[in-house]
């Protein structure tokens, strides 16, 4: 009697999960963290108008999610994505979400950073078009265009400028209406280094299938003993270039912090594989940490 073998049932989400799980929720609150530094440096130089402040909010919070469909989108359409794929799983790829509905989430998602983008223009300067410009290009020159950034080992830098120094200094500006000092410029530096570890923990975990495509990743140049090294450096530059608001009593806060990056960089080592799902969530944690131990600093330093 021949033995019938079974096919695993593969549990497929609700749609709800599945346009939830598109917009990637744990890279949000990194995604704000820049604004947040933003928001508390303006706040400790006495300057802040509301509105510019939320609309800044909205633009962080749909260019990261655009940002996240557009990846997805434009790594199924040069078929990046295998089987063996370690990272959270992608709709588009998997079937779950046709092509039609996740360009339609990335249209909605590009309109309303448009509309925020365009109101900011309004009551700030029309100069911010161009940066408003520079940001949608980077969204799609990431993972598209003739030259994608992040298959030619610079999406490390990308993610420093579009994550780190655009929006960090760029809403400082547009709320306050004062021009950036040298501390917004170490927050802005320290909070883009954070962030570029969220990108090493990716292409570390995704080391083998990378140089299988051809993606040509940091990591993939230079090896991937390279990974814990350049993560360690981004991790303890986040940290000291925050030396302008340092005080005696603040320092305290910053060694928590640093013990706290620490943990993160030994499971970095520790992990292989999917394990390193939870390392990727924890290095989105201490990005949104990072602008919460700012708040602190600043408190303190007043």
């Amino acid at each position: 009697m021949e033995e019938c073998s079974k096919e695993p049932i593969v549990s497929i989400p609700s749609k709800r999960k599945l346009w939830l799980g598109l917009t990637r929720p744990r890279t949000l609150f990194s995604s704000l963290s820049s604004v947040i530094i933003a928001l508390s440096y303006a706040a400790y130089c006495g300057s802040f108008n509301w509105i510019n402040a939320i609309l800044c909010i909205i633009i962080a919070i749909t260019a990261q999610i655009s940002s996240n469909i557009a990846n997805d989108w434009l790594d199924f359409k040069k078929g990046s994505d295998t089987p063996e794929r370690l990272g959270p799983d992608r709709p588009i790829s998997l079937g779950w979400l046709t092509e039609k509905e996740v360009v339609l989430a990335l249209v909605v998602s590009l309109l309303i950073m448009a509309v925020a983008g365009i109101w900011l223009v309004i009551n700030t300067t029309w100069l911010l078009l161009f940066v408003g410009l520079a940001v949608g290009l980077g969204i799609f020159a990431y993972s598209g265009g003739p030259y994608p950034l992040s298959y030619h080992g610079l999406g490390d830098l990308a993610v420093l400028v579009f994550f780190g120094l655009v929006p960090t200094i760029f809403s400082f500006y547009v709320i306050t209406g004062i021009t950036p000092d040298t501390t917004i410029w170490h927050l802005a530096f320290a909070v883009g280094f954070s962030s570029t570890n969220i990108l090493i923990v990716n292409n570390y975990r995704d080391y083998h299938e990378d140089l299988k495509s051809g993606k040509k990743t940091s990591i993939v140049r230079f090896g991937i003993d390279f990974a814990p090294r350049f993560y360690m450096t981004c991790g303890l530059l986040s940290i000291m270039l925050l030396y302008p608001i340092f005080s005696s009593w603040g320092f305290i806060f910053v060694i928590f912090y640093l013990l706290l990056f620490l943990h993160t960089y030994r499971e970095l080592n520790a992990f292989e594989g999917k394990m390193l799902n939870k390392t990727l969530g924890h290095t989105a944690r201490n990005v949104f940490f990072l602008s919460l131990l700012v708040i602190i600093l600043l408190i303190l330093k007043k």
